[in-house]
């Protein structure tokens, strides 16, 4: 279980590490950068878990939004090289 936990701290952002910690159902948008150039299946394969943003094929990365848990869940995907956080998704209407 350990070494699972340690695979995920090496391949995403600590910040995505600490928000899924404290607070795995806030949203966030994040960078996934690739090993391999984003083909349709690896595309299929992380829209299952977030939605896909934007691809960017000449520099292996895709843009995503989804819960903080399910991003981090990416970070099992062999093709998966390591994760940004871009930001937080914060609804308005709550802070009200």
């Amino acid at each position: 279980m350990s070494n699972v936990r340690e695979l995920m701290r090496s391949k995403v952002d600590y910040r995505i590490v600490e928000i899924s910690d404290s607070s795995p159902s806030t949203e966030i948008k994040a960078t996934i950068v690739l090993d391999v150039p984003p083909s349709e299946d690896i595309i299929n394969d992380v829209s299952q878990l977030v939605k896909v943003e934007k691809v960017y094929n000449f520099m292996q990365t895709i843009k995503v939004k989804g819960k903080a848990k399910d991003v981090t869940k990416l970070s099992e995907k062999s093709f998966v090289k390591y994760i940004m956080l871009d930001e937080i998704v914060v609804k308005t209407e709550e802070w009200i």
